[in-house]
């Protein structure tokens, strides 16, 4: 259990704190709501809801560097502050060459985040749902389903997740209808099991590279009737 020293309250809209900015404290949310988001070219990308027994500011703690995203109250909400004295012991008991394992990962998983939130926004209508989809490597031969479809790419929900830059051909059938699109389509981004939530599950990120021109204006004629 981690023992905390104080309760600070929030109400919706709040600012608990912004990306950029130094503190080395870190937040238990005891209840209600936190969006944690980041800025990019004057757009905010949305990167986590969080909720009641979540815990944050954990990153800037353990290296030091300023707020990787800002914090921001959805409704009123209640933090516990964790003592910081009982953190730098519990982490300085940690042998030095773990520590210095776990810093290098919050450095990367800074980095990672900033790729992940850098790349290309999704453009135009797209539907959630689950279509069949089968897939293949040069070497093998794989079955899933679609969570989300739209006209640049297609988000695959598998727990065999293949590594970023792997090129597939794709074949599936949009719901209520008899043809077949085929493309060829390169994985983007992974989110492994470990890192996957049921809002958020384990999958990765497909890029259309090529798809003939009758099945790209089926497939655009689709989402414009049922897409959103």
């Amino acid at each position: 259990m981690f023992l905390t020293i104080e309760k600070e309250t929030y109400k919706a809209g709040d600012v608990i704190f912004k990306e950029g900015s130094h503190g080395i404290a870190v937040h238990i949310l005891q209840s209600g709501k936190v969006e944690i988001s980041k800025t990019l070219k004057d757009s905010k990308i949305v990167v986590e809801i969080l909720g009641p027994g979540d815990i944050f500011g954990d990153m800037s703690f353990i290296d030091h560097s300023p707020r990787s995203a800002t914090a921001i109250a959805l409704e009123d909400t209640v933090l516990e502050l964790v003592d910081k004295d009982f953190l730098d012991k519990e982490f300085n008991h940690i042998d030095s060459d773990f520590r210095e394992i776990v810093t290098t990962l919050v450095r990367r998983l800074r980095k990672t985040t900033q790729r992940l939130v850098s790349l290309p926004r999704r453009m135009g209508k797209r539907i959630s749902g689950k279509i069949s989809i089968s897939f293949k490597t040069a070497s093998d031969f794989f079955k899933a389903y679609i969570a989300n479809l739209g006209e640049g790419g297609l988000f695959i929900h598998t727990s065999k997740s293949l590594p970023v830059g792997s090129l597939l051909d794709l074949e599936f059938s949009l719901p209520d209808s008899d043809q077949t699109i085929t493309a060829k389509g390169k994985v983007m981004w992974i989110r492994p099991q470990d890192m996957s939530t049921e809002k958020m599950p384990p999958g990765m990120g497909i890029q259309f590279i090529n798809m003939n021109p009758n099945d790209n204006e089926l497939l655009k004629n689709y989402l414009a009737k049922f897409g959103s």
